[in-house]
């Protein structure tokens, strides 16, 4: 490949995978140089093919986690990725929270006095002092300075009615959100981003109607918005649970669901609060955790997967007092800039 015109070069290696990319950046300088270039990052982000991922928090750090779903299921943690604090030594930084976009993942340490931006796959970082105590929240937004996508943090601080912060990557800097929400937010430390947009659920005392809806905010106008998106509740007075999925929100303006599974959970791992979960399609299984909250014991997390024959296996159990937090993650060069 030495031989082959730079633009061709990039044109192919803009097209492997990231983790197989990572490894090949050191063959030469020419090939280790456009890893510091952001151009050539945005456009690997668009065009490499996509390695889906499933990572769990646990223990205070993230997982790599494989699900088994031949034979009997089962899960494999792979590798643990865990962060080494710069002020703390030698002593590795508790992951509480953590949300991820492009990613990048925004990991918190439960006290609220340090937040950390971290791209597992390239290893960089940005550790951050917030300026009010809240819940945070990482999107991107398109920049006009550098003509591709940059990153901002959300922050909904505590105590204050509606008040919230922003913190821009690129000028390292906070200030405070000119807006003001109509709604109350609910479980507003796990919001979900999609597509420049993180999603909440909120609830609003005013309605004639009192209920939950979806509630996004833009990281592009700063603005949050009411979607019109259904929502299924699972009723208190059963154990049976059915699984829906949407259409591609993108490809048409109609949302369509579908339901892919019903299974019939045992009544102490009812399915309540806000739960991250996954859903093969195909095979039919549903991962979940759950928080094990028996009065006497210590607080467990523990992992389960459930079929159609309501088959339910345990996977995992550990002693921690936070939900697990279950997610797909697709390994990206992002990179994490600053002025």
């Amino acid at each position: 490949m030495s031989e082959l015109p730079g633009d061709l070069v990039e044109e192919i290696l803009c097209r492997v995978p990231a983790i197989s990319l990572k490894q090949l950046r050191y063959t030469c300088k020419r090939w280790n140089n456009l890893f510091n270039e952001r151009r050539f990052t945005r456009k690997h982000f668009d065009k490499a093919a996509k390695q889906f991922l499933v990572l769990i928090s646990k223990h205070y750090m993230v997982c790599l986690m494989r699900v088994n779903l031949y034979g009997i299921p089962s899960i494999e943690f792979k590798v643990e990725l865990s962060l080494i604090d710069p002020q703390a030594s030698l002593d590795h930084f508790d992951i509480f929270k953590v949300s991820h976009c492009d990613g990048l993942l925004l990991c918190n340490n439960g006290e609220y006095n340090r937040i950390v931006v971290w791209n597992p796959c390239t290893g960089q970082t940005k550790w951050i002092e917030p300026r009010k105590i809240g819940s945070y929240a990482l999107g991107s937004y398109q920049d006009k300075t550098y003509g591709d996508n940059s990153y901002k943090i959300l922050c909904c601080c505590d105590g204050d009615d509606n008040e919230f912060e922003i913190y821009e990557i690129n000028s390292s800097s906070w200030r405070t959100l000119d807006v003001i929400l109509d709604c109350e937010l609910e479980y507003n430390d796990c919001g979900m981003y999609l597509k420049g947009k993180t999603y909440w659920f909120a609830s609003d005392e005013n309605e004639e109607q009192l209920g939950m809806f979806l509630v996004s905010f833009d990281y592009t106008t700063e603005r949050f918005e009411q979607e019109k998106l259904s929502v299924l509740l699972q009723h208190a007075d059963t154990s049976r649970t059915d699984i829906w999925v949407t259409n591609k929100i993108d490809e048409t303006k109609v949302v369509k669901w579908s339901k892919v599974l019903t299974v019939d959970l045992k009544p102490e791992l009812g399915i309540c609060g806000l739960v991250r979960f996954l859903v093969d399609e195909e095979k039919k299984f549903l991962v979940f955790g759950h928080l094990n909250l028996k009065s006497g014991v210590p607080i467990k997390q523990e992992v389960y997967i459930v079929g159609e024959d309501n088959k339910v296996e345990q996977v995992y159990t550990g002693f921690t007092s936070s939900m697990p937090n279950l997610f797909d993650y697709v390994p990206s060069l992002t990179q994490i800039h600053a002025v």
